[in-house]
């Protein structure tokens, strides 16, 4: 299935860049991204929280024709989740305990977004886009973050300092072996331009599950929205 889905991205790209223009315009963009995972261990679903991050890179625009472009770019941003447990436990007849798990991850990738998009003057000033297509991603660097906190009466409490302890592991680390660091999904932005100015808003899905694991799932998802400038 991964050798198919490179052999698509690769025709995609060789197609669109014989058929282009070669007038490329240089476009930055930075702003913020909106991550989440889609997990499940045992094929069983775990819900987490959404991890507000960065996204920031440079892309080119290759006009084809007729308003259509082609648009590559280099980005770098993060993804991951949060998902905090509370649970109430019983350490003695006349009193309890909460302990509080927060599992935090955070992953840093580079990713190469090959879309195609198609653009709509509305005035000699304004126009909108939509792009869409494949894109790649390798995981630089992440870091997963479990920590339990344990609230308890202060006369239940034996020993202070160890009412809040922290593990810290590195995800795409070799021993780990908890996430696999290359990536390939479909995403598609809009942007609405105004001159050279632009507000893009976008959707990301992976495609190929990231988890070492053989009986779990891991896909990253992601929602972003962002500024850009156009050279």
């Amino acid at each position: 299935m991964k050798k198919v889905i490179l052999s698509l991205v690769t025709l995609l790209a060789a197609t669109t860049l014989a058929t282009a223009q070669m007038r490329p315009t240089v476009k930055l963009e930075a702003g913020a991204n909106c991550s989440q995972q889609v997990l499940k261990f045992d094929k069983l679903p775990t819900n987490v929280d959404m991890l507000i991050g960065y996204r920031v890179g440079v892309g080119v625009e290759l006009d084809i024709k007729n308003g259509f472009y082609f648009n590559p770019g280099l980005y770098f941003l993060s993804r991951g989740f949060k998902r905090v447990d509370v649970v109430d436990t019983e350490i003695s007849r006349d009193a309890s305990a909460t302990i509080t798990t927060t599992n935090t991850l955070w992953l840093h990738n580079v990713e190469v977004p090959l879309h195609v998009g198609y653009r709509v003057p509305i005035s000699s000033d304004i126009t909108l886009s939509l792009q869409a297509g494949p894109w790649l991603a390798y995981g630089m660097a992440g870091k997963l973050t479990t920590r339990v906190d344990v609230d308890a009466p202060s006369s239940q409490r034996s020993d202070p300092s160890k009412e809040a302890t922290e593990k810290t592991i590195e995800p795409y680390d070799t021993k780990s072996k908890s996430l696999k660091p290359f990536d390939l999904g479909l995403g598609v932005q809009g942007a609405f331009e105004y001159r050279q100015f632009a507000l893009n808003l976008g959707f990301e899905r992976s495609l190929l599950n990231t988890c070492f694991r053989e009986m779990g799932e891991v896909y990253n998802m992601n929602l972003y929205v962002g500024l850009g400038y156009r050279f």
